[in-house]
């Protein structure tokens, strides 16, 4: 008889293998995280993106090559530019697809920087520094970067390139590392100081001097051909010279990830974080050659934030803490990580998990301390969809804030098929568009809400908000037994002239009059109401209410 081999047991070695793997799987957790607030987000582009359109764009919607060199706020944005471009031709412009490009842009950083670990950390210390640089990379602080893809497109690709930089030098490839450094420079000017990063690593690493000159003169170069670029349009302030304000936003934007909102905690923050670094420079240990890229990054980061105190010292005490800057507090924390995990491990194996626990954990806090940063985004971009509604309805200078005043950008938008100039642009109706017709005589009126006839439709006009040329009406409505599908504005006419959304959470309505669901909040967008504007809500069914447009008074709201 013969007898069957057992299969030899799974060795510690081997379930220590797959332990650490399903540790670094976590890093994916940020990413899905990120991508599910891209993919529902808005269509519509944001600020910036718009003028960087104009420049890239003629008139007559030919190409203009000569706008990708241009300035915006002071910053080259050749490649975003070109990659706004693509995204017109492939997807119509629309910012989700984009987004998801970003994403890409920020998963390809966390792998890079994944490369770019010290070989002789433990794989249990690697898993866990790369979840940290995943959850600190996709924090919520820096949803901007992502739900406003073309901020991200510059910010978090200029990053990309720096790290790719500093990995090639790492290698030796110096000529690779300057030719992707001058792409960053093209990318954001956040890239800039990549150049003293990689002269003093060529220092510390005793290469050839002219090794350690080529990155000087290249960023003599690249701060000559930035300063003969067209500007195109400034910053609403100029900086002025008080270095306390620079050195306040500076510091905030170096210790922003570790606060929620709070520009003094940041502030606080960044000074310990300079004071960690200060720390592990008197370590011996510290100046491992297996560091000098950690080093050089924290160097980068730290003059990118120090470009951010400078430039933008008069646009207010908080402004080192917005959104889009939490890439830069991001990339001066990751070394600080790298470079303590490695000593301590190093001075003992023993603290090989503690380093690992510690890494995740400081992951996690940066990612939870940037949820009310997250939660203010995702209100603001809740009513996104009214600007796109009175882009397309002409109301032009409605949001001179987010979309440029004036016809320019409406008359170039249909030229070259960008959202909201295309078939997929809906009022969400699944009916009356803009320009359509509606007999408002077929539709019943909306009445106040009454407890004795709780099953009956209301609704109530709490106010009117007037933009330039056009008004935003808001309030709340329910079908009830027979919900609220969308809501239109309608002229004396009938004619459809405006749209907007509904279903929104109104917690005050539904705790106020508790029979009714707690989503009944609206707000529609339509040129400047008269006597006879109408807003519309088509319910489910397609039967139709209608309420006034103007304030109603009395009643309970």
């Amino acid at each position: 008889m013969t007898e069957t081999a057992e299969a030899p047991p799974t060795t510690g070695a081997a379930r220590s293998a797959r332990w650490v793997w399903g540790l670094e799987l976590l890093a994916l957790l940020p990413i899905a995280a990120t991508l599910v607030d891209v993919l529902s987000g808005p269509h519509l582009q944001y600020l910036d993106y718009w003028q960087v359109l104009l420049k890239i764009y003629n008139p007559d919607a030919s190409l203009d090559v000569g706008g990708f060199f241009a300035l915006r706020n002071e910053h080259p944005l050749a490649l975003p530019a070109l990659a706004y471009w693509l995204n017109v031709l492939a997807a119509h412009g629309d910012n989700r697809t984009l987004g998801c490009v970003v994403v890409a842009v920020g998963a390809i950083t966390v792998l890079v920087l994944r490369a770019a670990l010290p070989r002789s950390l433990p794989p249990v210390v690697r898993a866990g520094l790369v979840v940290a640089a995943s959850a600190l990379l996709f924090s919520p602080h820096g949803l901007h970067n992502f739900v406003r893809s073309m901020s991200g497109m510059a910010w978090l690709t200029a990053n990309l390139l720096v790290v790719g930089t500093l990995l090639l030098a790492r290698r030796g490839w110096w000529v690779g590392a300057w030719a992707v450094g001058l792409v960053a420079c093209l990318t954001y000017g956040t890239g800039f100081p990549v150049w003293v990063a990689l002269a003093w690593f060529a220092w510390v690493r005793r290469e050839a001097m002219w090794k350690r000159v080529v990155p000087l003169v290249i960023l003599a170069g690249v701060f000559a051909a930035w300063s003969n670029l067209d500007p195109g349009v400034e910053p609403g302030q100029a900086p002025s010279s008080d270095p306390s304000r620079a050195l306040y936003t500076f510091l905030a934007a170096v210790g922003h990830l570790w606060t929620a909102n709070n520009a003094g905690m940041a502030v606080v923050a960044g000074v310990a974080v300079l004071v960690a670094y200060g720390l592990l420079l008197t370590t011996r240990g510290a100046r491992d050659p297996e560091l000098r890229l950690w080093w050089a990054l924290a160097l980068h980061a730290l003059l990118a934030c120090g470009m951010i105190g400078v430039s933008r010292i008069d646009f207010g005490p908080d402004y080192g803490i917005i959104s889009r800057y939490a890439s830069q507090s991001a990339l001066v924390a990751l070394p600080l990580l790298v470079i303590a995990g490695w000593l301590l491990v190093h001075r003992s194996r023993a603290n090989t998990p503690r380093v690992a626990v510690v890494a995740v954990a400081a992951g996690v806090l940066g990612f939870a301390l940037g949820v009310p940063t997250a939660i203010g985004l995702r209100d603001e971009m809740r009513e996104v969809p009214l600007q796109a509604i009175a882009l397309r309805a002409g109301l032009t200078d409605a949001y001179p804030i987010t979309v440029p005043r004036g016809a320019q950008v409406r008359r170039l938008l249909p030229q070259i098929d960008h959202y909201p100039f295309t078939p997929d642009f809906t009022l969400g109706c699944g009916g009356p568009e803009l320009g359509d017709r509606i007999d408002v005589d077929d539709a019943e009126r909306l009445s106040q809400a009454d407890k004795s006839r709780r099953r009956d439709p209301s609704g109530f006009v709490e106010g009117n908000e007037q933009l330039d040329g056009a008004t935003v009406v808001r309030g709340w409505a329910t079908g009830l037994d027979d919900p609220i599908h969308c809501a239109v504005v309608v002229d004396g006419d009938g004619e459809v002239v405006g749209g907007g959304i509904v279903n929104q959470v109104r917690v005050d309505v539904s705790t106020k009059l508790n029979w009714l669901p707690g989503r009944t909040g609206f707000a529609v967008v339509g040129p400047t109401v008269t006597d006879e504007t109408r807003v519309v809500f088509v319910r489910e069914s397609g039967r139709m209410l209608w309420l006034p447009a103007e304030a109603e008074s009395g009643g309970d709201r």
